[in-house]
């Protein structure tokens, strides 16, 4: 089952209500498809499997615009799609005509890459939008 849900409240109280969760496991009967060679096979055992907290997050990240490239390019380097699901690009249209956004354009994929660790994230392209600039400054 996949339950989808938003939280709203003091940071730590979130954090705590998010690990406590992510540190449940529950009985369950269960085979391992990569261990299938390995007397596993496709016999179902009882085993105890962790609750997958999986954070569905929003966020704006805000830049000098010469970093573009390199911002886009450390974020979404070797990505081919916008998002894993095609139907959810229809959602990520309404989300960008509500926030007053473009879809996020072509960059220079040879840009420099900012050393940052990505681990086992999805990265979902939204949309983007420029600055203003008053006197020549970036408002950021």
């Amino acid at each position: 089952m996949h339950l989808y849900l938003m939280t709203r409240g003091i940071k730590h109280d979130v954090d705590r209500f998010i690990n406590e969760l992510s540190s449940k496991y529950l009985p369950t009967k269960w085979f391992n498809p990569l261990k299938s060679g390995k007397g596993w096979g496709k016999k179902k055992r009882d085993v105890m499997l962790q609750v997958g907290v999986r954070p569905i997050q929003f966020w704006e990240i805000v830049y000098p615009e010469p970093w573009r490239d390199s911002v886009l390019n450390t974020i979404f380097f070797g990505q081919t799609k916008e998002t894993q699901h095609k139907r959810h690009n229809k959602f990520l249209m309404i989300i960008r005509k509500i926030l007053g956004i473009k879809k996020i354009g072509d960059w220079k994929k040879d840009a420099e890459i900012i050393p940052l660790y990505k681990g086992a994230v999805e990265f979902i392209k939204v949309g983007e939008k420029p600055d203003r600039y008053q006197d020549g400054v970036e408002m950021i």
